[in-house]
């Protein structure tokens, strides 16, 4: 499963990363995140580590997670296992940003990577694909709202 988007948003990458890193700032467009919180020790960067719990239906189901790629404010990219994933499984999210006059390009790659994928867990893959599509659709109407606010101008 692989899902790519490119987006354009009126503010600077200052901005849109902090909104994209920030645990406070991310529960105002990941719907259903309540926590998300480092467990390894500052500084942030390339192996630093933390613990999501994310609601997913009824229930909280708690991720672990590593940065593989820190690049502030331009690049962002962890990798997260545990939770409701199949045994094995884990889920790379890249965010890239680059600045475009007074935009900001967000190039977002989300890949579920398993070692061995059998027919079942392709086609549960593409399933979860188109839904993590809509998701997806929504936590970026969620982040434009926020990042291309009046009081953001005005900041």
């Amino acid at each position: 499963m692989r899902i790519e988007v490119t987006e354009l948003f009126t503010c600077t990458p200052e901005t849109l990363w902090a909104h994209i890193e920030e645990p406070e700032k991310q529960k105002l467009w990941m719907k259903g995140l309540l926590s998300n919180e480092m467990t390894s020790p500052d500084p942030k960067g390339v192996g630093s580590t933390f613990r999501m719990v994310i609601k997913e239906g009824r229930k909280a189901a708690e991720y672990q997670g590593e940065m593989t790629a820190y690049d502030k404010p331009h690049r962002l990219e962890v990798v997260m296992f545990g939770g409701n994933f199949p045994k094995g499984m884990k889920m790379r999210v890249d965010y890239r940003l680059t600045a475009q006059g007074p935009q900001t390009r967000l190039d977002y790659v989300c890949k579920a990577e398993m070692e061995k994928a059998g027919l079942f867990m392709k086609l549960m893959f593409f399933a979860v694909g188109l839904f993590g599509k809509m998701q997806l659709r929504g936590f970026m109407k969620s982040l434009r709202k926020l990042v291309e606010a009046p009081t953001q101008a005005a900041a």
